[in-house]
């Protein structure tokens, strides 16, 4: 459960960071 924890953050991350570099 912790590792997922971890793991979820960065794929959340990476993936509003694609939406605003597809935005931009």
């Amino acid at each position: 459960m912790k590792f997922y924890t971890i793991k979820l953050p960065k794929f959340i991350g990476g993936f509003i960071r694609a939406l605003l570099g597809n935005k931009k």
